[in-house]
């Protein structure tokens, strides 16, 4: 077992998106990236390889609501930090059951039975005044602990980070 809140390797697989491709920019599949993120917690950007954001997930392994922990980090590393909304975040508590058959025995285990508690960002595209949509992407060049978040037109392939200035891919 885990100390309070981690999340063990076995359910980090049975979090994981199965088939997921990055819908409304390239149709190319995604990847989950882990960061260092807030403890005690797993910290997950999914990402296709232009470094489109499709989802950013914060999991940990306890009831207790971990929006709080998220908020904060995300809002850090993203630029400008107002795209960072309470109201895009979305809470989930997931239970063996859904989690697969191996992740529902483990989590029986556990006394006194806890879920693991993820938290959802997912910032979807929208349009400026002029029309140009905009969607979120993501830069890995700053390290696992670093990543920058930013705004850039959707069909640009791989724009520039606006911290490094090098493309994201």
């Amino acid at each position: 077992m885990s100390r309070s809140g981690a999340v063990p390797p076995l359910l980090r697989r049975a979090l994981a998106p199965r088939t997921a491709h990055c819908y409304r920019h390239c149709d190319r599949p995604i990847r989950g990236g882990s960061l260092r993120g807030p403890a005690p917690g797993w910290l997950c950007v999914y990402a296709c390889p232009g470094g489109a954001v499709s989802m950013v997930t914060y999991s940990e392994w306890r009831n207790a609501d971990p929006t709080k922990r998220l908020l904060p980090f995300v809002r850090a590393h993203t630029t400008p930090a107002t795209l960072v909304r309470h109201r895009d975040l979305r809470l989930a508590r997931r239970h063996g059951p859904e989690l697969g058959a191996a992740a529902e025995r483990y989590l029986g285990r556990v006394h006194p039975p806890r879920a693991v508690s993820t938290v959802y960002w997912r910032l979807y595209p929208f349009k400026k005044k002029d029309g140009t949509v905009f969607r979120l992407f993501v830069c890995f060049r700053h390290g696992t602990d670093r990543a920058q978040f930013f705004v850039a037109p959707g069909n640009l392939v791989s724009p520039p980070c606006p911290k490094c200035r090098v493309r994201t891919t």
